[in-house]
């Protein structure tokens, strides 16, 4: 099961489109399970490492994934080479992963990039690796192409999404 957990309103609307794309996109439930608070001491922009370190533990069984959606900006990660925009950040192999709606205009009409942004946070918590083909919603985010790609896997990423989540435990 993937369950959303918004920080912020965001329209209904938005929220059942995008839980279906998850749901095609992987083949498992998919479900607004609510809103909540953002921990004390986060400031806006958020450092998006520290914001799932501190959100609290929520009611989730061992394979279920867990994405953090919120409006705001997340603060730019700094790498070797300079800073990089943040638009999502997962832990790889993990439960949990966030995703901004900040850098969309217009999100209504712009559901399938968030849809993308959110595949690839999900992806990144079953263990995907970014991957070679601009069409894949596993291309990394940072390439110019990346919004004009498709909500959906390449075929090599949705077997090898299937294969972890045949994996898991429960």
């Amino acid at each position: 099961m993937i369950r959303i957990f918004t920080l912020d309103e965001f329209d209904p609307a938005l929220i059942k489109a995008l839980t279906k794309s998850l749901y095609t996109a992987f083949g498992v439930g998919s479900e607004h399970s609510g809103a909540v608070t953002v921990p004390h001491g986060q400031q806006e922009p958020y450092d998006a490492n520290k914001l799932l370190d501190a959100m609290p533990k929520l009611q989730a069984l061992a394979d279920d994934k867990v994405l953090f959606l919120t409006s705001r900006k997340l603060a730019p990660r700094k790498l070797v080479s300079g800073e990089a925009p943040t638009l999502g950040l997962s832990r790889y192999g993990q439960q949990r992963a966030v995703v901004t709606t900040a850098t969309i205009k217009n999100v209504a009409d712009n559901v399938k990039l968030l849809a993308r942004y959110a595949m690839q946070e999900v992806g990144h918590t079953y263990g995907l690796h970014h991957c070679l083909d601009p069409r894949c919603a596993m291309y990394p985010q940072w390439t110019p192409s990346y919004a004009l790609g498709e909500a959906s896997f390449c075929t090599y990423c949705r077997d090898s999404s299937d294969a972890k989540i045949r994996t898991t435990k429960s």
